[in-house]
């Protein structure tokens, strides 16, 4: 299964729910949905009724960091930083949706640095990443030979290359905290 700008590219031809075989793509694909949309709300609710994301991260996760650590970990990362991180990512990984990989980045440096660390800047001033930024390929990988059932796939994510960049300055940061 792939999806593509909100579209899904459906190759998985047959599927079992609970003893019955479904093999229409449209019934294949809400099951999909289904079954990751109900994994996914139950991890991040813990069958609780959040209301909203802050209330979630005040109940659920504890205040460690002082304020200077805090500032440290949401300051916006300079030219030096940035670079560093991106040359620090392997560029042999595998390239995001839009066919760009860690490569592209370290050789062409010289020409799209400053626009990578003005986009990479912009989602720290303005605390959200671009929704193209934040687009991936999901692929259903299966975890055993005679695959019938959607929990026998294990999902594998493709990120875009400068989402990459974002979530590896804020993990760098973040073990400085840490330790």
């Amino acid at each position: 299964m792939l999806w593509s700008r909100g579209e899904i590219i459906l190759v998985i031809h047959r599927l079992r729910i609970d003893n019955v075989v479904i093999e229409d793509p449209k019934l294949i694909k809400e099951h999909i949905l289904d079954f990751y949309k109900t994994l996914y709300a139950e991890f991040i609710s813990h069958g609780k009724d959040t209301g909203n994301m802050e209330d979630f991260i005040g109940t659920y996760i504890p205040e460690l960091v002082s304020s200077e650590e805090n500032m440290m970990l949401i300051k916006c990362p300079d030219f030096l930083e940035i670079k560093n991180v991106v040359f620090n990512l392997n560029g042999n990984s595998a390239p995001g949706p839009n066919g760009f990989g860690g490569v592209f980045y370290h050789s062409c440096w010289e020409i799209i640095g400053t626009d990578v660390c003005n986009v990479v800047q912009q989602s720290f001033k303005q605390n959200w990443v671009l929704p193209v930024m934040n687009s991936n390929v999901v692929s259903l990988i299966t975890k055993i030979q005679g695959v019938e059932y959607i929990k026998d796939y294990r999902p594998i994510v493709v990120a875009n290359f400068k989402f990459k960049i974002i979530f590896k300055i804020l993990a760098d940061r973040l073990a400085l905290v840490a330790t």
